[in-house]
């Protein structure tokens, strides 16, 4: 029992501690490489997977990474050191549907099917690979929770005393000195525990002029700022991209379950036509909650070669990555 086993081991090394005894144990197991699996399962979109290769740290291929400090494209050969090309990939719905996914050429690592996720669907995923042991997970399709807009202002802030600097170039932001300041409300139901992502999304049209022709883009930050306690995460102690320290937007309900919960947060005007917030409360899984409490952790641990190792949370069996799921109630506010 698995009990008996950690009796043994804190007996074990209590013994030692006595006995004032040097012992050098040795690790023999050989970590095998195996398949990561990556999906999200969204309704209103055909259900894709991203299937590849994971590697131990002293197996993993080279890589050569051409990137800016928030950005990176992933050299040719470390993508073919690690893609799957022709795995079997199955998914079964609700215990009876089943799927067959096929491979996307245009699209490295994704295999795809025609099956659109619904909420209440149980999605089991199986991927069969040569030389590779079989790997699986499970995920379920909840009912999206909703968020209501209580009241918004836009009040003036200049731009960077908040730290959410972008640079479209060396002379320009693609933020003004204008916050729009939003008060929520969310409608958390009782009798269950809910998991959150809150994605505010500040966008412009901008426009480049070629000659007689205008091609438009997209000025976007996803970043905002709030002080209301439900967003602090003291684990992150850096800053990433346009991100504070100790602020993030993935959350649970233990502070406020089965109650309608009130706070409020700003996102920085961005610079350009047409300017609004894109604002949306994603109610996401169990798993895909703790797998994204583990990523924000690890990515601002990249560049520190004195942190501990971040270890990504995952809910494959046989292998690694995540499977989950997220619905959304969505709203956009207009300058």
């Amino acid at each position: 029992m698995r009990t008996t086993h950690i009796i043994t081991i804190l007996f074990a090394a209590f013994s030692i501690l006595l006995t004032s005894c040097e012992k050098i144990i040795e690790f023999n197991k050989q970590e095998e490489s195996s398949i990561a699996i990556f999906a999200l399962a969204t309704p209103d979109e055909p259900f894709s997977v991203m299937i590849s290769k994971s590697f131990t740290v002293n197996t993993a291929p080279s890589r050569v990474e051409y990137s800016y400090r928030y950005s990176e494209e992933t050299d040719s050969l470390f993508e073919a050191a690690i893609v799957i090309k022709d795995a079997l990939v199955e998914i079964t719905v609700n215990n009876t549907e089943k799927y067959k996914l096929t491979y996307n050429e245009k699209k490295p690592y994704n295999y795809t099917c025609d099956y659109v996720p619904k909420v209440g669907d149980d999605i089991k995923i199986s991927v069969k690979a040569q030389g590779f042991t079989d790997a699986y997970a499970t995920t379920h399709v909840y009912e999206p929770r909703t968020i209501e807009i209580v009241d918004k202002e836009v009040v003036y802030k200049d731009n960077g005393d908040d730290g959410t600097m972008l640079l479209e170039n060396p002379f320009e932001y693609y933020g003004v000195d204008s916050v729009m300041r939003i008060t929520l409300r969310i409608n958390d139901p009782q009798n269950t525990r809910d998991f959150y992502r809150l994605k505010v999304r500040g966008t412009a049209v901008r426009y480049i002029y070629t000659g007689i022709m205008k091609d438009p883009y997209y000025t976007i930050s996803d970043a905002f700022t709030s002080e209301d306690v439900i967003f602090i995460d003291n684990m992150l102690t850096k800053p990433f991209a346009d991100w504070e320290a100790g602020i993030s937007n993935v959350f649970d309900d233990h502070l406020f379950n089965g109650q309608d919960y009130t706070f409020t947060v700003e996102t920085r005007k961005r610079y350009g036509d047409n300017p609004r917030v894109i604002l949306e409360l994603q109610t996401i899984t169990p798993d895909f909650y703790y797998f994204m409490k583990s990523y924000l952790l690890f990515r601002i641990s990249t560049d520190d070669s004195y942190t501990t190792p971040i270890g990504l949370y995952s809910n494959v069996g046989n292998g690694w990555g995540i499977l989950g799921s997220l619905t959304y109630d969505r709203h956009i506010i207009n300058y």
